[in-house]
Parts: structure tokens; sequence; C-alpha cells
């Protein structure tokens, strides 16, 4: 058995005619596949049993082949699979039967090479655009997954010698929900495959794979360690560790094995993933402390990013608002001998920053308190030795740093710094007759800072073990559920909701750069759902009515609020984030409108962001070229008219006054205002076609996504539109033509996209002025025109025709004014007139109105 037969084989899948050959080219496929795979060789014999029984092949006929006749077996085997997914999923896959799909068709991707029927499936999935080969890809990456191929992919992956191609692996395995979101117009995704769900799977994979590489010899974990770096930064952080502290508490081999993959972690995501174990929650400290020292201990010392991390980066650039994390923190440093110099160590840099004025003059209160907090939570841990030995050193810094204490402006520096020092003297043992003690008042941090000195205490009850989210083995999801006595009946429990209470208890933020920070706390631990939706609602009220320069805050705004993702439940939620990105661009257009340019040709959105970008630009070109009309009275219009007048004319229109009789109230006269859009109608338009060329990986304006370039053109119109008033009317118009030339050339393309083209033509003929309509924008016109006679011949629906003759009507009404030259080109473009063009087609636009009908 040769790779000719593999060639034969696809020849023939090709040629099929009856449902009955294209059965047997798969059952042949499969017999062939099973005979030269060779990962499917060390299968044991009751395994090679059970794929006899489900898939119909006689076992004498499986894995009896030399290894010389495997030959190029990869290469075929890619290609066989190419066409499964491809050409047998848009001809026959609707034709076969469930169990014979089973059989002859899942069959094929769940025995076969791991990676390879992976990165197939993959390739497929992201090339595809037929429905029926998504559809195909779909199932099989579902079944693919349910059987745990991932997990049998990750251990293959650990155990290779070589670790080629394992970064682009893991953003491929961390990245399916959002290849299958982009497909969202097509598919209904499963459960399985949203964003929470995913993470919660693959973690499953990723524990499974580990257990069964701890009894392995010669395992790297190279790649489990860049899968899950990426993984908490892209994903959700809380889950990815709360499952590998689940697996650390069923054995300390668990924890040293997670301790092993997170050295593989890169640096750029190492944040991501260890600032979670110390912001945890959900687990006793006295537990959670343990399970820290066994995941961290050992690395601190050894790994030099993660000691940086650790003590330098969570310290002195972030901050922790609770004392916990800070207790935690120190924790492993006090387990062994040979990491208690960090301790003393990173005291003394602590007490240097703490002492330095420009820490205290420019550092917020609440990075100074955890700093205090730091200082006291590292002298608890010490011993009276180490005390000792550094005393001296000790109290230099503490006689550097009170004076800037004391000289402060703000009286809780100088409260904390005091309270700060008698903490430090206490524990060195000065003067103990006479301590060192300041007048200051009482407050909750300082009370907190003295409490330090006594260790932490659980203020809460936790659960004695964490929720579980992963089951044993099967790779199922099973979610919390409440446990009801016997005799409470579910349906006497009447749901309770207290959202209108929380929401009407929350203070609605009063600045903009409130409204920022209370944003951003989203993407932390800490977050406080009734805030973030009273900000939200509030955010497009405080735009509207802010003054001044607000272009950088409301930069940063869009910034966020553009990223944001609705991760909790509230019902307006997508109607407050439009709005607030559409009050940003309104108040602050040339930036805003830049920025969400920019963002609309950048890799890293769905087409719902894209859809949401145009969607704004829409909307904030129509706000701003709103004509404002503020009503004035006559005699306010008099008297702005009689500032320029002369005397003896004041003196004249008086007397007429006198005279004139009037027998109603004066008339109100609306006045005008300046067109705002006129001076940023530019922002809007021209950086949304320079870049419709830009290859990316989650855009395809030509192929893929028309319904993307469709809305993209339909935009452009609207803005210019807007901007028709205005001196740049005519060159942004004549631009616009030339970028929809581009597509007009293109032999396929969506209704809806050619609906758009129409529609933005139209918009040019309009708004172009008399000037404008030279010989330069004529070619183009009367192109796009020959291009709308060639679709009257094609089959079109009822509506997309009468839009062809509309825009027709529009063009030869325009082109009708004789504004142009009767030389040559004139008559190199002369067009036929509307009437002799819808006689033409009449035929065609007859038949397509009666299948309507």
């Amino acid at each position: 058995m040769t790779c000719s037969e593999w060639t034969t084989l696809e020849l023939k899948l090709k040629h099929c005619s009856t449902v009955d050959d294209i059965k047997s080219c798969l059952e042949a496929g499969q017999v062939l596949f099973f005979a030269v795979s060779t990962s499917a060789s060390n299968l044991t014999d009751a395994e090679k049993l059970s794929i006899s029984q489900s898939t119909g092949i006689q076992e004498e006929l499986i894995f009896n082949f030399a290894p010389s006749e495997k030959t190029g077996f990869v290469t075929k085997f890619s290609c066989y699979l190419k066409i499964l997914l491809e050409e047998v999923a848009i001809k026959w896959l609707s034709r076969i039967s469930e169990d014979d799909k089973k059989r002859f068709y899942y069959s094929v991707f769940i025995y076969g090479p791991v990676l390879d029927c992976f990165l197939t499936i993959l390739s497929s999935l992201k090339r595809g655009k037929h429905l029926k080969v998504l559809q195909a890809c779909y199932d099989v990456l579902k079944q693919y997954v349910s059987v745990g191929r991932l997990q049998q992919l990750i251990v293959e992956k650990s155990l290779a010698k070589s670790n080629v191609q394992i970064e682009s692996l893991a953003t491929h395995l961390c990245n399916i929900p959002e290849n299958i979101d982009n497909k969202m117009n097509l598919l209904n995704p499963d459960d399985m495959f949203k964003k929470q769900n995913y993470v919660v799977v693959l973690m499953q994979n990723i524990l499974g794979a580990l257990e069964r590489l701890q009894h392995q010899s010669s395992v790297k974990y190279d790649f489990v360690g860049k899968l899950l770096g990426k993984l908490a930064f892209l994903g959700d952080r809380q889950v990815v560790v709360q499952c590998l502290l689940e697996f650390v508490y069923r054995g300390h081999e668990n924890g040293e094995q997670v301790s092993e993959v997170l050295t593989f972690v890169s640096s750029q995501h190492l944040e991501a993933i260890t600032l979670p174990f110390f912001t945890c929650d959900f687990i006793p400290f006295n537990e959670l402390k343990q399970y820290i020292d066994v995941v961290f201990g050992s690395k601190i010392v050894l790994i030099g990013k993660l000691c940086t991390l650790l003590y330098h980066r969570f310290i002195f650039i972030k901050y922790f608002r609770d004392v916990r994390p800070i207790y935690l923190l120190f924790y492993p440093l006090t387990t062994k001998e040979e990491r208690r110099y960090l301790l003393t160590r990173t005291l003394f840099e602590l007490l240097t920053i703490w002492g330095n004025k420009s820490s205290v003059d420019l550092q917020p209160y609440e990075h100074h308190l955890s700093i205090c907090q730091s200082i006291v939570i590292c002298f608890y841990y010490m011993n009276n030795d180490e005390r000792i030995q550094i005393k001296d050193k000790i109290m230099t810094l503490l006689a550097a740093g009170m004076p800037v204490h004391l000289e402060s402006n703000h009286a809780d520096f100088r409260h904390a710094g005091m309270a700060t020092a008698e903490i430090l003297t206490q524990f060195l043992g000065v003067n103990p007759e006479t301590p060192l003690k300041f007048e200051y008042p009482e407050t909750e941090d300082t009370k907190l800072l003295k409490s330090l000195t006594e260790g932490f205490v659980e203020s809460a009850e936790l659960p004695e073990h964490p929720p579980p989210i992963i089951v044993e083995s099967d790779n199922r999801i099973t979610e919390n559920s409440t446990n009801l006595d016997s005799d409470d009946d579910p349906d006497d429990l009447s749901p309770i909701n207290s959202t209108d209470k929380n929401l009407a208890a929350v203070k609605p933020p009063a600045y903009l750069k409130e409204c920022i920070e209370i944003l951003t706390e989203m993407r932390e631990q800490d977050r406080d759902i009734d805030k973030i939706t009273i900000t939200l609602r509030t955010l497009p009220k405080l735009l509207e009515q802010s003054d001044g320069n607000i272009d950088e805050l409301a930069l940063e705004i869009t910034q966020v609020v553009l990223h944001m993702s609705s991760e909790f439940y509230m019902e307006d939620f997508s109607e407050c984030r439009k709005q607030t990105l559409i009050r940003c661009a309104v108040v602050a257009p040339r930036t805003v409108a830049d920025y969400l340019c920019y963002q609309f040709y950048e890799d890293n959105y769905t087409i719902a962001h894209r859809l949401d970008i145009l969607d704004v630009i829409v909307q904030a070109s129509k706000e701003l070229s709103k004509l404002e009309l503020t009503v004035e009275s006559t005699e306010n219009c008099e008297n702005n008219r009689t500032i320029e007048m002369k005397p003896w004319e004041i003196e004249v229109m008086e007397r007429l006054k006198k005279k004139t009789k009037r027998f109603n109230s004066a008339t109100k006269v609306p006045m005008g205002a300046e067109n705002k859009f006129n001076a940023v109608c530019g922002n809007f338009f021209y950086a949304l076609m320079n870049q419709y060329d830009k290859e990316l990986r989650t855009l395809n304006l030509t192929e893929e996504d028309t319904l993307v370039l469709g809305r993209l053109i339909y935009t452009l119109g609207i803005v210019l539109h807007c901007a028709g008033n205005s001196t740049a009317a005519p060159n942004m118009g004549k631009a616009l033509l030339d970028f929809i030339r581009v597509f007009t050339d293109i032999y396929v393309l969506d209704e809806y996209v050619k609906q758009c083209i129409l529609f933005a033509t139209s918009i040019v003929a309009q708004i172009s002025p008399v000037a404008a309509m030279t010989a330069e924008i004529y070619p183009q016109l009367m192109d796009i025109r020959l291009w709308a006679e060639e679709l009257l011949s094609q089959s079109l629906s009822v509506e997309t025709t009468n839009l062809v003759i509309y825009a027709l009507d529009i063009m030869d009404t325009v082109i009708g004014r004789g504004l142009f030259p009767t030389d040559s080109l004139t008559k190199e473009y002369a067009p036929l007139s509307l009437k002799d063009t819808i006689i033409n087609a009449r035929p065609k636009i007859t038949e397509i109105t009666s299948e309507g009908t």
C-alpha cells in the first residue's frame, strides 16, 4: 500500500455519483488510514478490538503493514482530511446517516494523528466560506474536543523532543472561541465553545494531561507553560487559577508539577497567572498559604523574573487594597532558611521608598498605606535575631524618613508615618520604658496598621474547599447548584430581585476621571458590578455636560469602553456602551474618530466590534452635522443690527418705531449656527478607506466578511452625505468613487454589497456641486453606471433591481444636465438613456417580479 493509493482514493472521492459510492470510498479510506497510521500502531489489542467494533473494519486488516509502506503518509493524510472537510461536506455529508458519519467520517479525525487533525480542522474553519463546510468543521471539532483529543495533543507535545511551533499552537488552542465567534453570522455555536465554558474545558484537558505526565520520563513542560500563560492572559485568569488550586489540593506531587510548569510561562504572561493566586478569596488563609508555598516557594530564588514580579512589581508598582495578599506574598520567604535573606532585602527597599520625599509627595495615599502595611508585615515575619542584626540600619532609615512624613501637607500621610515608626521601634525594643509615641487621632488606617503585628485574622467564614469546577475524567462541565432540603418545594421559592435597590444605594460618579477609575477596576480582582452599571449609564450625560478641552479624557474613555464586554447581567449594556462612544466622538471628534478608524483595521476585534465602530461613526456624523437653531426675537435682531449703524440712522429708526403700530407680539426668528461637522469630516472619512487592503487574520473584506464591506461603504456614504455642504465634499466624493470602483471590478459580490455601492454612488451624484462635475469625476461615474447596467441583466431580487433603477435615474439626471464637454471623452462614455436601459432589462425584471410574487 503506497501513496499512489491515497491519490487514487482522492480522485474517487471527487468523482462519486451516488451515496453508495461515497460510503464505499469513505470505508476504503478508513481501512487505508488504519493500515498506515503510525500513531495508532501503539494501541493495545483491546483498543484495536474496540476500534474494529465501532468502525466495522476487520481486525486482521488493521495495523498489518510494514514501516516502508508508510512513506508520505502525513502529507497525503492531510490532503485527504481537507477533501473530507470541504468537497465531501458540500456534496454528500447531508445525505449520509448519523451512524455512517460516526463510523466512516468522525472516526478518521478521532483516531488520526492528533496534531495533523487539529491543524487541518482549524485551517478549514478559518478558510471556509460555504455554510456546509463551516458546519462540518464545527461538528468535527466538537467531536474532537468531546472525546478528549486535546488532552492527547498536550501529552504528545510535552513528550516530543522538538519544541517547534509550540507558541503558535498554544495561540491556536486559546483562540478557538474567537475563530468560531467570527463565523457567528453562519453558525450557532454550542455552549462548549463559549469563552467562559471553553476555558474550563481546556483546563480539564490540561490538568488531565499533567496527571498522565506525572510518571513519564523526559517530560518538557514548556508547551504547557506557554499554553497556561496565554490562557490566563487572554481568558478568565480567575478560572485558570481556581482550577490549578483545586489540582494542587489533590496532592503534593501536583503542586510540585504546577510549580515546574510555571517556570516556563513567558514573562509577558507571568503576571496574569501569578496575581490571582494571591488575590484568591474562596480558600481559607491557612490552606492557601501552604499551596502558595508549594507552588512558588522553591522557584523564588531560582527564577529571577518571578522574584522581581513578586517583590518589586506587586509592591512598588502595583499595590493591594487588602492585607491578606501581602501576608501571602511574604509567607514563602519564611519557610526556608535560604529564602529569608529576601525578607531583609525587601524590607530595606520598602523603608527606602517609604522615606523618599518624592514618593510621599507624588504617590497616592492608598499606595503609600500599602507600603506601610508591607513594612509592618515584614517585621512580623522576622524573628528576634534578625531584627537585632538589622537594628542600626533600620534606625538610620527611620531617622531619614520621619522628617519627610512630619513635613507632609497631607494629614493621612503624617498619621501613617507616625504609626509605622511607633510599631517599628516597639519591634526593635527601643526605650521600652519610654516608647516612642506621637500625638495624632486614631483612624481606621492607624488601627489596622497596629493590628498587623498580631498576624492575619480571617474576617469571615470561607468554604472549607474551593467550589468545584472540574469533574473527574469526563469532559463535562458541572454547574454549582444549591442543595435544597428534602422538605423544600422549589415552586415555593420566588426569585429575589434586589438590583434596583442596590443601584439606588450607589452614588453616581460626578467626574469623568472618577468614571475612568471605576471602569478600569473592572479588569482587576475587586469588581463592583453595581458601581460599573451606574457609571455606564451616567457617562453619556457627563460627556454631554462637559466644558472645555477634554480630548484626552474622551480618548481614554473610548479605549476602555470599546474593549469592554458584558461579563455580567445588564439589560442596556450594549446601548449604554454605544451611547458613550457616540458622545466621546461628538465632544472630541478629531481624536476619537482617528482612534476608531485606526482600530477598525486592527487584528484583535470580532465582526461585532467592527460593526459597532461603524455604527458609532455614523451616529456621531449625524449628531455633529445637525443644524442648531437658536430662536431669537426681532428685538434682539434689531439690537444686533444697530451696532453697525450710524447715529442718524439709529435716530430715524427710533422715530419710525414711535410712529408704527403693532397688532401682535414680536415674531421669533430662528438663527442658524455653524455646522460642527464641516471642520472634522475628513477625520471620519479618509482613514476608513486607507487600509482596506490590509491583511488581517480576523477580517477579509472581499471574501468572507462581505457584511462588513457593505456596512463600510454605507458608512462612507452617510459621512459624505453629512458633509454635503462642506468645501471638502467634492474631493471626498471623488475619493469615494475611486474606492467603490475597486470593488465593482470583483466579479462575485454579495447582493448587500451591491446595494451599498448603489447607495453610495447615489449620494456622490446628489451632493456633488456643479463645479466639481468635471472630466475628473465623469469617467469614474460612467464606469459605475455601466456596471449598474450590467446588474440589470443578472438575477437580482426585486429590492435590488428597484435600487439599480433608482441609482441609474439619479446618475442620468446628473449626467443629463449638460455640464460635460462634448469631446471624445464624452463620446467614449456616452450612456444609454434610462428608458432604453429599462426596456432592455424589462424581461428580466418581469421574470424576477413574477418569481417574487
